[in-house]
Protein backbone atom coordinates (compact mmCIF):
# COMPACT_ATOMS: atom_id res chain seq x y z
CA UNK A 1 0.00 0.00 0.00
CA UNK A 2 1.61 3.38 -1.04
CA UNK A 3 1.93 6.21 1.34
CA UNK A 4 -1.30 8.37 -0.60
CA UNK A 5 -3.00 5.27 -0.08
CA UNK A 6 -2.54 5.19 3.57
CA UNK A 7 -3.43 8.49 3.81
CA UNK A 8 -6.36 8.02 2.14
CA UNK A 9 -7.85 4.69 4.31
CA UNK A 10 -6.84 6.22 7.44
CA UNK A 11 -6.99 9.92 7.47
CA UNK A 12 -7.82 10.20 10.99
CA UNK A 13 -4.77 8.72 12.05
CA UNK A 14 -2.12 10.90 10.33
CA UNK A 15 -4.22 14.05 11.46
CA UNK A 16 -3.25 12.51 14.43
CA UNK A 17 0.13 12.13 14.49
CA UNK A 18 0.42 15.46 12.73
CA UNK A 19 -1.37 17.60 15.75
CA UNK A 20 0.93 15.32 18.26
CA UNK A 21 4.11 17.21 16.95
CA UNK A 22 4.90 19.83 19.54
CA UNK A 23 7.78 22.27 20.29
CA UNK A 24 11.77 20.04 20.69
CA UNK A 25 12.82 21.00 23.91
CA UNK A 26 15.97 22.93 22.30
CA UNK A 27 13.16 25.11 20.56
CA UNK A 28 11.49 25.64 24.07
CA UNK A 29 15.13 26.71 25.49
CA UNK A 30 15.80 28.84 22.98
CA UNK A 31 12.62 30.66 23.34
CA UNK A 32 13.49 30.70 27.51
CA UNK A 33 16.50 32.34 26.64
CA UNK A 34 15.09 35.05 24.42
CA UNK A 35 12.08 35.75 26.85
CA UNK A 36 14.86 36.13 29.28
CA UNK A 37 17.25 38.27 27.94
CA UNK A 38 14.61 40.33 27.08
CA UNK A 39 12.60 40.55 30.94
CA UNK A 40 16.64 41.14 32.65
CA UNK A 41 16.78 44.20 30.44
CA UNK A 42 13.15 45.26 31.30
CA UNK A 43 14.24 44.79 35.20
CA UNK A 44 17.54 46.66 34.52
CA UNK A 45 15.88 49.64 32.78
CA UNK A 46 13.58 49.80 35.59
CA UNK A 47 16.18 49.77 38.36
CA UNK A 48 18.12 52.40 36.81
CA UNK A 49 14.88 54.44 36.38
CA UNK A 50 13.80 53.86 39.49
CA UNK A 51 17.43 54.79 41.20
CA UNK A 52 17.58 57.95 38.94
CA UNK A 53 14.20 59.08 39.89
CA UNK A 54 15.26 59.01 43.69
CA UNK A 55 17.95 61.10 42.92
CA UNK A 56 16.06 63.73 41.13
CA UNK A 57 13.61 63.55 44.39
CA UNK A 58 16.33 63.89 47.10
CA UNK A 59 17.63 66.99 44.22
CA UNK A 60 13.94 68.61 44.29
CA UNK A 61 13.65 68.01 48.22
CA UNK A 62 16.45 69.69 48.36
CA UNK A 63 16.08 73.24 46.36
CA UNK A 64 12.36 72.53 47.36
CA UNK A 65 13.87 73.31 51.38
CA UNK A 66 16.59 75.73 50.36
CA UNK A 67 14.55 77.73 48.44
CA UNK A 68 11.86 78.09 51.22
CA UNK A 69 14.63 79.26 53.59
CA UNK A 70 15.78 81.50 51.57
CA UNK A 71 12.76 83.49 50.46
CA UNK A 72 12.07 83.82 54.24
CA UNK A 73 15.38 85.49 54.91
CA UNK A 74 14.49 88.03 51.61
CA UNK A 75 11.22 88.60 53.15
CA UNK A 76 12.77 89.21 56.55
CA UNK A 77 15.78 91.16 55.12
CA UNK A 78 13.25 93.63 53.29
CA UNK A 79 11.79 95.02 56.52
CA UNK A 80 15.03 95.16 58.07
CA UNK A 81 14.76 98.84 59.89
CA UNK A 82 11.49 99.55 59.70
CA UNK A 83 10.37 101.73 62.00
CA UNK A 84 12.92 103.59 62.11
CA UNK A 85 12.98 106.78 64.38
CA UNK A 86 12.81 109.10 61.56
CA UNK A 87 9.19 107.83 60.74
CA UNK A 88 8.13 109.21 64.73
CA UNK A 89 7.12 112.94 65.25
CA UNK A 90 8.87 112.94 68.37
CA UNK A 91 12.33 114.04 68.78
CA UNK A 92 13.20 112.74 71.91
CA UNK A 93 12.96 108.97 70.09
CA UNK A 94 16.03 110.34 67.99
CA UNK A 95 18.51 111.96 69.89
CA UNK A 96 20.90 110.57 67.72
CA UNK A 97 21.70 108.35 64.92
CA UNK A 98 23.48 105.88 67.15
CA UNK A 99 20.60 105.34 70.04
CA UNK A 100 18.60 101.91 69.12
CA UNK A 101 17.51 100.93 72.60
CA UNK A 102 13.78 101.94 72.30
CA UNK A 103 11.78 98.68 71.47
CA UNK A 104 9.99 100.62 69.05
CA UNK A 105 12.68 101.55 66.68
CA UNK A 106 14.25 99.08 64.58
CA UNK A 107 18.15 99.32 64.44
CA UNK A 108 18.23 97.85 61.10
CA UNK A 109 21.31 95.67 61.09
CA UNK A 110 22.91 94.89 64.48
CA UNK A 111 25.55 92.26 63.35
CA UNK A 112 26.57 90.79 60.38
CA UNK A 113 29.33 87.67 59.84
CA UNK A 114 29.58 85.52 57.60
CA UNK A 115 28.05 83.07 59.48
CA UNK A 116 25.50 85.15 61.68
CA UNK A 117 23.19 87.89 61.00
CA UNK A 118 20.98 89.66 63.91
CA UNK A 119 18.99 92.60 62.75
CA UNK A 120 15.47 94.60 63.59
CA UNK A 121 12.32 95.06 61.96
CA UNK A 122 8.76 94.67 61.85
CA UNK A 123 8.94 91.57 59.46
CA UNK A 124 5.63 90.22 60.38
CA UNK A 125 3.35 93.18 60.16
CA UNK A 126 2.08 92.93 63.33
CA UNK A 127 3.14 96.60 64.57
CA UNK A 128 6.03 95.44 66.74
CA UNK A 129 9.87 95.34 66.17
CA UNK A 130 10.70 91.58 65.89
CA UNK A 131 14.39 91.09 66.39
CA UNK A 132 15.73 88.41 63.72
CA UNK A 133 18.62 86.39 64.27
CA UNK A 134 19.95 84.14 61.66
CA UNK A 135 22.98 81.69 62.97
CA UNK A 136 25.03 78.68 61.39
CA UNK A 137 25.85 75.86 63.84
CA UNK A 138 28.31 73.00 63.32
CA UNK A 139 27.77 69.53 63.11
CA UNK A 140 27.71 69.16 66.99
CA UNK A 141 25.01 72.02 67.36
CA UNK A 142 27.90 74.71 68.42
CA UNK A 143 28.70 78.02 66.87
CA UNK A 144 31.64 77.44 64.08
CA UNK A 145 35.11 77.09 65.56
CA UNK A 146 38.29 75.12 65.60
CA UNK A 147 37.62 71.58 64.97
CA UNK A 148 34.15 71.94 63.92
CA UNK A 149 32.82 70.00 61.18
CA UNK A 150 29.70 70.21 58.69
CA UNK A 151 27.39 69.61 57.53
CA UNK A 152 25.97 72.17 59.61
CA UNK A 153 22.99 73.73 60.60
CA UNK A 154 21.18 77.20 60.08
CA UNK A 155 18.51 78.11 62.54
CA UNK A 156 16.12 81.40 62.19
CA UNK A 157 14.51 82.84 65.42
CA UNK A 158 11.96 85.70 66.00
CA UNK A 159 11.40 87.39 68.59
CA UNK A 160 9.20 91.35 69.99
CA UNK A 161 12.21 93.04 70.82
CA UNK A 162 12.58 94.93 74.33
CA UNK A 163 14.28 98.06 75.73
CA UNK A 164 17.77 98.20 76.08
CA UNK A 165 21.00 97.36 73.87
CA UNK A 166 20.35 95.28 71.05
CA UNK A 167 23.93 93.20 71.47
CA UNK A 168 23.47 92.78 75.08
CA UNK A 169 20.13 90.56 75.34
CA UNK A 170 18.11 90.50 78.52
CA UNK A 171 16.12 87.17 79.10
CA UNK A 172 13.15 87.87 77.65
CA UNK A 173 14.98 88.68 74.52
CA UNK A 174 16.71 85.64 74.08
CA UNK A 175 16.30 83.77 71.01
CA UNK A 176 13.58 80.77 70.22
CA UNK A 177 15.18 78.71 67.11
CA UNK A 178 11.46 78.04 65.37
CA UNK A 179 13.18 77.09 61.64
CA UNK A 180 16.48 75.50 60.77
CA UNK A 181 17.79 74.09 57.70
CA UNK A 182 19.91 70.99 57.77
CA UNK A 183 22.75 69.22 55.46
CA UNK A 184 24.41 73.00 54.98
CA UNK A 185 28.15 72.51 54.07
CA UNK A 186 29.42 76.04 52.88
CA UNK A 187 31.20 77.96 56.28
CA UNK A 188 33.65 79.94 54.65
CA UNK A 189 34.97 83.00 56.92
CA UNK A 190 37.35 85.06 54.46
CA UNK A 191 39.81 87.26 55.82
CA UNK A 192 42.22 89.89 54.05
CA UNK A 193 39.45 90.86 51.53
CA UNK A 194 39.01 87.31 49.58
CA UNK A 195 35.99 86.29 48.45
CA UNK A 196 36.31 83.03 50.36
CA UNK A 197 38.01 80.74 52.22
CA UNK A 198 38.36 79.08 55.70
CA UNK A 199 35.15 76.70 55.62
CA UNK A 200 34.69 73.67 57.75
CA UNK A 201 35.97 70.44 57.10
CA UNK A 202 33.00 68.33 55.46
CA UNK A 203 32.82 64.80 57.90
CA UNK A 204 32.46 61.35 56.66
CA UNK A 205 33.70 59.43 53.49
CA UNK A 206 32.70 58.49 50.14
CA UNK A 207 32.77 55.62 47.49
CA UNK A 208 35.76 56.26 44.48
CA UNK A 209 37.18 54.29 42.49
CA UNK A 210 36.72 50.90 44.57
CA UNK A 211 37.50 52.64 47.64
CA UNK A 212 37.18 55.87 49.72
CA UNK A 213 38.14 59.17 50.28
CA UNK A 214 36.77 62.06 52.87
CA UNK A 215 33.78 64.00 51.77
CA UNK A 216 36.17 66.59 51.94
CA UNK A 217 38.48 65.77 49.21
CA UNK A 218 35.75 64.57 46.85
CA UNK A 219 32.82 67.06 47.71
CA UNK A 220 35.17 70.14 48.12
CA UNK A 221 37.37 69.49 45.42
CA UNK A 222 36.42 72.95 44.36
CA UNK A 223 37.09 74.87 47.43
CA UNK A 224 34.41 77.49 47.05
CA UNK A 225 31.72 74.59 47.93
CA UNK A 226 32.58 74.52 51.07
CA UNK A 227 34.66 77.86 51.75
CA UNK A 228 32.10 80.24 50.41
CA UNK A 229 30.31 82.46 53.30
CA UNK A 230 26.56 81.89 54.05
CA UNK A 231 26.11 85.79 54.64
CA UNK A 232 28.30 88.20 52.27
CA UNK A 233 27.49 92.27 52.57
CA UNK A 234 28.29 94.46 49.72
CA UNK A 235 28.79 98.12 49.74
CA UNK A 236 26.53 100.47 47.14
CA UNK A 237 29.29 100.45 44.85
CA UNK A 238 28.35 96.23 44.67
CA UNK A 239 32.14 95.94 46.81
CA UNK A 240 32.36 93.49 49.56
CA UNK A 241 32.47 94.49 52.60
CA UNK A 242 35.09 93.27 55.37
CA UNK A 243 33.20 90.90 57.92
CA UNK A 244 32.58 90.82 60.19
CA UNK A 245 30.45 94.37 61.82
CA UNK A 246 28.39 95.76 64.42
CA UNK A 247 26.89 98.70 65.95
CA UNK A 248 28.87 98.69 69.32
CA UNK A 249 31.58 101.19 67.37
CA UNK A 250 31.30 104.15 65.57
CA UNK A 251 32.98 102.70 62.78
CA UNK A 252 30.36 99.69 62.69
CA UNK A 253 27.53 101.66 63.04
CA UNK A 254 28.51 103.75 60.16
CA UNK A 255 29.06 100.94 58.12
CA UNK A 256 25.82 99.09 59.13
CA UNK A 257 23.28 102.24 59.55
CA UNK A 258 24.83 103.84 56.40
CA UNK A 259 24.61 107.54 58.80
CA UNK A 260 27.81 108.78 57.55
CA UNK A 261 27.23 110.62 54.04
CA UNK A 262 29.26 109.63 51.13
CA UNK A 263 30.95 106.65 53.25
CA UNK A 264 30.86 103.36 51.59
CA UNK A 265 28.40 101.22 54.15
CA UNK A 266 25.96 98.14 53.99
CA UNK A 267 23.59 98.42 51.45
CA UNK A 268 22.56 95.09 50.49
CA UNK A 269 23.11 91.21 51.82
CA UNK A 270 23.48 87.74 50.44
CA UNK A 271 23.06 84.17 51.70
CA UNK A 272 24.72 81.53 50.07
CA UNK A 273 23.56 77.76 50.84
CA UNK A 274 25.23 74.79 49.43
CA UNK A 275 23.61 71.12 50.43
CA UNK A 276 24.40 68.24 50.71
CA UNK A 277 21.87 64.78 50.27
CA UNK A 278 21.72 62.90 53.27
CA UNK A 279 24.48 60.11 53.96
CA UNK A 280 21.76 57.70 54.77
CA UNK A 281 18.74 58.25 52.45
CA UNK A 282 19.50 60.97 50.15
CA UNK A 283 22.35 59.30 48.39
CA UNK A 284 23.00 57.20 44.48
CA UNK A 285 22.57 53.50 45.64
CA UNK A 286 25.00 52.58 42.92
CA UNK A 287 27.61 55.31 43.12
CA UNK A 288 27.25 56.49 46.45
CA UNK A 289 27.12 59.83 45.04
CA UNK A 290 25.20 62.47 47.24
CA UNK A 291 23.23 65.14 45.10
CA UNK A 292 24.01 68.76 45.98
CA UNK A 293 22.21 72.06 45.23
CA UNK A 294 23.40 75.73 45.52
CA UNK A 295 20.76 78.31 46.66
CA UNK A 296 21.85 82.21 46.09
CA UNK A 297 19.62 85.04 47.69
CA UNK A 298 19.95 88.75 48.38
CA UNK A 299 18.20 91.48 49.58
CA UNK A 300 18.35 95.26 49.62
CA UNK A 301 18.79 97.13 52.62
CA UNK A 302 16.60 100.15 53.02
CA UNK A 303 19.11 102.21 55.10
Amino acid sequence: MTVLEKRISHPREHRRGTLARGFSLLELLIVTAVLMTVLGGIVQYIAVASQRSKIESTKVDLTQEGREFIDEFERDIHQAGYPNCRQFNNALLCPNATTYNDHRIAAGLVSVSSTQIIFEGDVDGDGNVDSVRYQLLDSAGNPPGPGSTCPCTIQRSQVNKQDGNPLAVPPQLAPIWSQELQNVVNSGNPAGGAVYGGGLSISGTALFHGGTVTNNAYYAAVSSFKDYPVFSAYDQFGNPVTLPQDITTAGGQAILACSVANANCIKSIRITINLLGSGTTGYDTKTFVRPVATLVGSGRMDN
